[in-house]
């Protein structure tokens, strides 16, 4: 069923809404004050989701995307708009959350800008097509769109897309085809820090054949790399998996991080944009002065260390080992004495320390705080909180509880664009204790 339509306004992906005889209608790759005319492909009770057949009215603000691959791949959803627009958007997407899921009303700060808007990513997940090709899975699919560069990622990333397709297709090596449950390879995740790569290769085998081949390639680059690769044997897209093995390069990478000589492992989260993480990072610093500080969902430790040259102490919580060991490398390496990392859920241990503590970083993944979390947090009774989020709608779903009871008051809501030509963003967000 085709309709013509007006998008009237932004989703909470960015993606172009219209109203038709009363019914929400999603239109992706749309843009606000558009003229559409559009296809039904979902129609649900109380809303539609559409595709665009033809554009009748085109926003000054609609651009044409550079890569090729864009409207196949679903790796970015914002690239045929203009970047000071997305900017707009992405403000209006955290203000709009704090809004209808918390009933927050506050002021939230204009988008701070990425320096680079392309080639920015330090780290990538790429799949494996059935050819044995890099790419990236279709929206909702298994199905590979195989690339030869891709617009987000560091152009060092990209130098090894033809490198491992060259490895894989002479060595006869398979991607993993999820319908029939076969195939040798399935994902290639690389890191590029200080100049050097992580590669892990997830296959579903132990042994890779001429891995001195491999290297050969990459040695090409004149950059440092470390190789690890990942078994997973399971019908499912988790990096790691059954056993992760050293296979070549050097077996652990020091880099350097806003001044901290630093590690990263396999298993290691990282701030995917350097430009942005600095600014973030800065900002954080300025808030923590001679405080006694809980850096909760610590990972690394980077953020601990560099937080600790204000801080009277700061207690790094993680619960993932292979952080922890990482968070320790880096406390040792730069003599660090007043951080304490603490290996554990942040559950159990945020009521385990028995000291006042003046502020309180939560910096957690997409699935936002636990609720018994929270509840620490408001036991606490700090100070300052500060939250770091990469999903404003869970962000929103905290501030709910810590706000809305009276527990805390916001300060600053400032969204920074961590993720240009997506939809994803990341929001710094101080609160102070509520003394009314």
């Amino acid at each position: 069923m085709k309709k013509n339509i007006d998008i009237i306004r932004y989703g909470a992906n960015g993606e172009g809404v219209g109203i038709d005889n009363g019914k929400v209608i999603f239109v992706p790759y749309t843009l606000k004050d558009e003229n559409v005319e559009c296809e039904i492909i979902k129609d649900n009770k109380s809303y539609s989701v559409a595709k665009v057949v033809n554009i009748n009215k085109k926003s000054p603000s609609r651009t044409k995307p550079v890569c090729p691959f864009y409207f196949e791949c679903g790796g970015c959803n914002l690239q045929h708009i203009n970047y000071d627009e997305q900017l707009k958007i992405k403000s209006n997407i955290v203000k709009n959350n704090l809004n209808k899921i918390s009933n927050i009303k506050c002021d939230v700060n204009d988008t701070i800008k990425s320096d680079k808007q392309f080639f920015y990513r330090n780290h990538i997940t790429f799949a494996v097509s059935k050819n044995g090709k890099l790419g990236f899975f279709k929206n909702n699919s298994h199905d590979v769109v195989e690339i030869d560069k891709c617009y987000l990622v560091d152009e060092n990333i990209n130098k090894c897309i033809e490198i491992f397709n060259s490895y894989f297709f002479d060595n006869n090596l398979k991607g993993f085809d999820f319908v029939k449950n076969n195939g040798d390879i399935k994902q290639v995740d690389i890191k590029f820090v200080d100049n050097s790569f992580l590669i892990t290769i997830v296959a579903t085998v132990l042994e890779l054949p001429n891995i001195n081949n491999l290297c050969f390639r990459l040695n090409c680059l004149n950059k440092k790399y470390s190789i690890y690769l990942s078994l997973n044997k399971q019908n499912n897209t988790m990096i790691f998996g059954e056993k992760l093995k050293y296979i070549a390069g050097e077996k652990q990478l020091s880099f350097c991080e806003e001044n901290i000589k630093s590690y990263i492992s396999s298993y290691s989260f990282i701030q995917v944009n350097n430009y942005i993480k600095s600014k973030i990072y800065d900002k954080i610093k300025q808030f923590v002065k001679g405080d006694i500080v809980v850096d909760a969902y610590s990972g690394r430790g980077v953020l601990s260390a560099i937080i600790s040259t204000n801080a009277k102490k700061v207690y790094a919580i993680e619960i993932e080992e292979s952080s922890c060991l990482d968070a320790k490398n880096i406390l040792n390496t730069n003599n660090i004495n007043n951080v304490e990392c603490i290996c554990g859920d942040c559950a159990d241990v945020l009521p385990t320390i028995n000291e006042k503590v003046d502020c309180i970083i939560l910096d957690p993944p997409r699935k936002g705080v636990k609720d018994k979390v929270l509840k620490s947090v408001i036991d606490f009774s700090a100070q300052k909180l500060i939250y770091l989020s990469c999903a404003s709608n869970t962000l929103a779903r905290d501030l709910k509880v810590l706000v809305n009871n009276g527990y805390y008051k916001i300060v600053l809501v400032q969204p920074y664009d961590m993720f240009p030509n997506t939809s994803n963003i990341e929001t710094l967000v101080l609160l102070e204790k509520n003394d009314d």
